[in-house]
């Protein structure tokens, strides 16, 4: 028994000496590695509060662990899921027409730039994959990157303080916050303006207002004249930046500066040279510095054709006016009347004297005549019976004489309106007529009537009537 046992013991350590021997054989044999160029691509996208049209930086490493060179290696992203990412720029050899190469363990960083359209997709999730021929190994060619978005629901705060700098120091002082001016904010995606009115101290806020790369705040109904610039564009990402404001309110150049045009002659032929005489004066106790002319800025190429140099010191283009306190400077300049004047019947001038650091200078037209062209004049009378201001069915004003004024009181064309209100001055002389309908009727606001040949036309004229 002894024996036996003995004899079975010497077997089994037999085996597994034996099995020791065959598996420490095995580990030691190396099986043999793949052989060739063998891309491994990695991304990493830079954290930031990301928008809508930002550049995001993707840094991009490409490196060749195999060990053979890979040549003409080429780069590509694809969407995997989220809102599309539009990459840009910084792909460099990658997208060449040859590739690029990478010696055996060669490794480059490419820095690239992607954006997205909008928010609303969620966060890109965006595949980045280099490729070669031959390539040893494929299972690393490629990596997925999520590009960290803000949520569309986040909001943000824009807030601030309105003042009129009235002692010109650049900074708000007792006793200038403006109260009750309109705040009116709007950005890149949205279809309204948000509004809010100052308070007493002059201040003003906007909360949850949606995130966006680019708001514009701007005021109306600023009382006592005050002028407000438009804020440069503000970044909207949830951060709260833009929340203690200072803008700066200041005078109407108007308030010290006042100006007249005339001109040489009432009217013009097409081609005849007209003369102009500007008037300014500062009636302030400062100088006025770096002012210019700006003219014909709404009258549609029939203004006369003045060379920018004969403004001189107050050439738009290199804007350099001075006008001491008190001093009246007169300047004339000459143009000649451009063939486009004839379509509307009209020629004349209009400036506005401003500068860099001035707002709302005034503006002032001298008017005349050029005679010829004729055009026919459309449009309907109408009284406004359900008071929504604007004309309905059944409001037109029918069979109701109407007539064109010239300087106010002379007729110059006469016609009737139709059941609906419609009327047509045919073959007028281009000009500014005067509109009235005869009758116990009076108009409602401007009733002016351009009278404009083809193709410059403005388009059909409506009056709105009351009785008197």
């Amino acid at each position: 028994m002894k024996s036996g046992r003995s004899a079975r013991s010497v077997r089994t350590a037999c085996a597994l000496t034996a099995a020791l021997t065959l598996a420490g054989t095995a580990t030691a044999t190396p099986a043999s590695a793949a052989t060739g160029p063998n891309l491994k691509v990695t991304a990493t996208v830079q954290q930031g509060r990301w928008l809508q049209g930002d550049a995001i930086p993707v840094d991009l490493t490409v490196a060749n662990i195999g060990d053979t060179t890979a040549d003409h290696v080429s780069g590509s992203a694809g969407r995997e899921s989220g809102a599309y990412f539009l990459i840009s720029d910084g792909w460099g050899d990658l997208q060449s027409a040859d590739g690029a190469s990478f010696a055996p363990g060669e490794s480059r960083t490419y820095h690239l730039h992607g954006s997205v359209y909008t928010l609303d997709e969620g966060d890109p999730v965006v595949d980045f994959s280099a490729y070669v021929d031959n390539e040893a190994d494929y299972s690393d060619n490629a990596t997925l990157a999520t590009v960290p978005l803000l949520p569309k629901s986040t909001t943000d705060r824009v807030a601030g303080h309105l003042y009129g700098d009235r002692d010109r120091d650049g900074k708000p002082s007792p006793g200038e916050d403006i109260a009750g001016a309109e705040a009116h904010l709007i950005g890149t995606g949205m279809s309204q303006d948000l509004i809010v009115t100052t308070d007493a101290a002059g201040r003003f806020a906007f909360d949850g207002v949606p995130i966006t790369p680019s708001a514009y705040v701007h005021f109306e109904k600023v009382p006592d004249g005050w002028v407000v610039p438009y804020l440069s564009s503000l970044r909207l990402d949830g951060s709260g930046e833009h929340t203690a404001l200072e803008v700066q309110a200041t005078r109407p150049l108007t308030d010290v500066l006042t100006e007249t045009i005339t001109l040489d002659k009432t009217s013009y032929a097409v081609g005849e040279t007209g003369t102009a005489t500007v008037t300014l004066r500062n009636t302030g106790d400062r100088p006025l510095t770096g002012l210019y002319a700006g003219c014909d800025p709404g009258g549609f190429g029939r203004e006369l054709e003045i060379p920018h140099e004969q403004w001189g010191a107050f050439d738009p283009w290199h804007p350099a006016g001075v006008l001491a306190p008190g001093e009246r400077l007169v300047l004339r300049v000459s143009g000649k009347v451009p063939e486009r004047a004839s379509y509307f019947g009209r020629t004349g001038l209009g400036c506005y004297i401003d500068g860099e650091q001035y707002g709302s200078g005034p503006y002032t037209f001298a008017n005349a005549r050029v005679p010829g062209k004729k055009a026919d004049a459309k449009g309907q009378v109408w009284v406004d019976k359900n008071r929504n201001g604007r004309p309905d069915a059944g409001e037109g004003l029918s069979k109701t004489k109407v007539v064109l004024t010239s300087d106010g009181t002379r007729p110059v064309a006469l016609t009737q309106t139709d059941a609906n209100g419609f009327a047509t001055f045919r073959q007028v002389d281009v000009g500014e007529y005067g509109f009235r309908a005869l009758g116990s009727w009076a108009t409602v606001g401007d009733g002016t009537v351009y009278v404009v040949a083809s193709p410059y036309g403005y388009g059909d004229w409506s009056f709105q009537v009351t009785p008197r």
